[in-house]
């Protein structure tokens, strides 16, 4: 990509650039001014296409200087993603980077073939390392998971001079079990066999009996 400086500054005139067909960024550094830029917006959206990961690292035409570079952060509007800012930030080969790395699993584990099901608690990890050790990827075998088992960030094969920033402890993946249908009994069933319906009969055995003598009083007080 080829980056040109920026002497348009605030949001009226980088407007005006984004309608001209380039993209305001930045590119900044360990100990270094930060840089206002401009990018054609369609070499930009090419090399956005092309990447697959924020840990691609890039080659920058400064100005006629090759600067190695990370893209840090991408801006869009909300509402129809047009491209709005981007950040690189200048890497140099003796100095450690954190960066974002995609995992990927490979084969098919054991317990998807009994009826469970896969869960991916991470699809990264953030790993620290020089430039060069920055890897494309970190492979997670999954073949060998059953029902019931996880492999952990622990478990993985992390390449040499590569070190995870986040609890060893955490899950990758693990393998679910199916869910279980509950039966659900009818109201009526619920009663236990030999039980007997108890307050309703007796409230109704207790009124009629009430109103019998009701009317028995009645009788007599008419007589009377």
């Amino acid at each position: 990509m080829k980056a040109k400086d920026r002497t348009e500054l605030g949001s009226r005139k980088v407007n005006h650039l984004r309608k001209e067909g380039w993209i305001p960024g930045i590119i900044y550094g360990h100990g270094e001014k930060s840089r206002p830029i401009m990018i054609k917006e369609e070499e930009l959206k090419n090399v956005l296409h092309s990447l697959h990961s924020e840990a691609t690292l890039l080659n920058l035409d400064y100005e006629g200087k090759k600067l190695q570079v990370l893209m840090r952060e991408v801006s869009r509007n909300p509402l129809n993603e047009k491209l709005l800012h981007v950040d690189f930030q200048h890497i140099h080969e003796n100095e450690e980077v954190s960066v974002h790395v995609i995992l990927e699993l490979q084969g098919k584990a054991k317990g998807i073939e009994e009826g469970g099901i896969l869960n991916l608690e991470h699809r990264a990890l953030i790993v620290r390392c020089l430039p060069k050790d920055i890897p494309e990827k970190i492979v997670v075998d999954v073949s060998n998971l059953e029902i019931g088992q996880s492999i952990h960030i622990k478990d993985l094969q992390i390449p040499e001079g590569v070190k995870v920033e986040e609890d060893p402890s955490s899950t990758i993946v693990n393998i679910l079990s199916p869910r279980k249908l509950i039966e659900v009994k009818p109201a009526e069933e619920e009663i236990a066999i030999g039980e007997e319906a108890e307050e309703p009969e007796v409230i109704a055995k207790e009124g009629e009996e009430v109103v019998k003598k009701a009317e028995e009083q009645k009788e007599k007080e008419s007589a009377e």
